[in-house]
This record gives structure tokens, C-alpha cells and sequence, in this order.
């Protein structure tokens, strides 16, 4: 399937779907965070390891296992108005159920790469969290990455942090590849980056990449803003939940909000291979 047909009928929905509605800025301010645990409260805990994702389903009216959702331009992302992918037919198509990619889900501590090459007829190839998944017939797949594609901002993997049974997670390195084309996705948001990363900053550490079964080096710091996803944990069973929303950058959904929901058993695990002792 071409780029080309599957953009411009995607421009002509969203047209259909935002009509009168107008885009609000962000508002949004820049910030630097620390690593990934180092602002930890004191009585909390990393968790490092798989969170495995249990699929999406929609039974007796009510939601279980993991999705995605998409509020228009107006809309927000606890009400919406949602856009309806024809590719679903959950709660009348506003919901996009998630199915566990070939890792089973997303690994903590370590990266899961954007496939090489990315897309094929403008699907993506990216299946190590998600399964490749229709949205208005094209795949969208998911992806974590030390610098991410379209802002080119370096990231820390993705963390998780427990304290008294709720979550919070910096996920910024989550992003989605759909139609040839990249749209960061993640909690908090990276500031777009352009310029040169300062000397030594990638020589600090590194994390696995558990797509090209490779040490990646990641930064020290990274350049992001906004809230961190949030969740619950049990413990007893390792049920968990993980939220957040990420405005969309670009593309024919613009101004649109990414609504995320992972949910599923988490299980703990070095997350990597034995460090080297050298840094790159």
C-alpha cells in the first residue's frame, strides 16, 4: 500500500473529524530530568524486568488488557471525542486493541529498537512490544530507542518505579512508527533536540537492546517535559496497570492526543545481560 493513498485519506478523516474544532497550544515548558530512579522516594523501589501486556479485549461492555485511543483536536483525553478507526470494532472502533508483541510485551532497564529497516508499504515492522496493529488500514508498532526518530532527543530506557502499590514511569522513549512516518508518543514528552549532544554526555552508561541484541549508550540526562505515566501494582499477583496520554506532533493527526493503557503481569528479571565493564 502506498504512502501516498493512506496520507491523504488520513488527512481527509481527520478534515471530517476536526471540523470546527481548533488546536490549543500545549503550553507546555521545558524541563531537564534526572535518570531514570535517581529522584526516587525514599521507600520505593525500581521495577526491572517484563511488564507483560495482556491482550486487548472488550467483554460485557467493559475494557480489559491493553489499548489505544485517539482524542480529536478540542476534545481531551479522559473525555474525549475520539477518533473511530475502522480497523476496530471495540467501543464502536474508538478503542484500538493492543496485542503483546514478540517480547511479550515492554522490557524496563533496556531498549526495544524500531525495526531496520522500519516500514514496509508503509506498515511498520516494529513488533518486539506490540503487535503491528491496523489503524485505518496501516500498522502502527511500537518501539523504544536511545535517541528518539522524530526528535531527535536522547532517551533513557523506560523505567518504573513502585511505591505503596501505584506506579510512575518514565516511558518518553515510547514511540509509534505508522505510514512511513514517527510520532514520539511517550511520558513526559522529549523536547526536540537539533543540536550536538554535549562532549561525553553518551559515555555514561549503556543499556541492552533486546531488538539488535546490542549495548546501546544512553544519557545521562535527557530533555523532556510534562507528567510521567502512572499506575497501579499488586505486589501479591504482579497485576499492573500503566497510564498516560502524549500529544500527537505532526502528521495528518496534529494536535491530536495518543490515550494509552497497558495492563498485564509484571515479572522481574535482570533485564539485560551482564554489563561490560567498559564504557563505549
Amino acid at each position: 500500500m502506498g504512502r501516498t493513498r493512506h496520507t491523504a485519506a488520513a488527512i481527509a478523516l481527520v478534515g471530517v473529524l476536526a471540523a470546527g474544532c481548533g488546536a490549543q497550544p500545549s503550553g507546555r515548558s521545558a524541563a531537564s530530568s534526572a535518570p531514570a530512579g535517581a529522584n526516587a522516594a525514599a521507600g520505593s523501589h525500581e521495577l526491572v524486568g517484563l511488564f507483560r501486556l495482556t491482550p486487548g479485549a472488550e467483554r460485557g461492555g467493559h475494557l480489559t488488557g491493553t489499548w489505544f485511543k485517539m482524542a480529536i483536536v478540542g476534545g481531551t483525553a479522559a473525555a474525549g471525542p475520539y477518533v473511530t478507526n475502522a480497523n476496530s470494532t471495540v467501543d464502536g472502533g474508538q478503542v484500538t486493541p493492543l496485542q503483546p508483541g514478540t517480547a511479550g510485551g515492554l522490557r524496563t532497564g533496556s531498549y526495544q529498537t524500531e525495526a531496520r529497516p522500519g516500514f514496509k508499504g508503509g506498515n511498520s515492522l516494529s513488533s518486539s512490544v506490540t503487535r503491528p496493529t491496523g489503524f485505518f488500514d496501516v500498522l502502527f508498532g511500537i518501539s523504544t530507542n536511545p535517541v528518539d526518530p522524530q526528535t531527535h532527543t536522547p532517551l533513557p530506557p523506560p523505567s518504573v518505579t513502585e511505591l505503596d502499590g501505584r506506579l510512575t514511569a518514565d516511558v518518553s522513549a515510547w514511540a509509534a512508527s505508522w505510514n512511513n512516518q514517527e510520532f514520539n508518543q511517550g511520558a513526559p514528552k522529549p523536547v526536540p533536540s537539533t543540536g550536538p549532544q554535549p562532549p561525553g554526555q553518551q559515555k555514561v552508561t549503556r543499556a541492552w537492546d533486546w531488538v539488535s541484541h546490542r549495548w546501546l549508550a544512553q544519557p545521562a540526562t535527557a530533555r523532556t517535559t510534562g507528567p510521567q505515566a502512572t499506575g497501579t501494582y499488586d505486589p501479591q499477583t504482579r497485576h499492573f496497570t500503566l497510564d498516560w496520554s502524549s500529544h500527537i506532533a505532526g502528521g495528518p493527526f496534529n494536535d491530536f492526543t495518543g490515550v494509552w493503557h497497558l495492563e498485564g503481569t509484571f515479572e522481574p528479571s535482570a533485564g539485560s545481560p551482564a554489563a561490560p565493564s567498559a564504557t563505549p
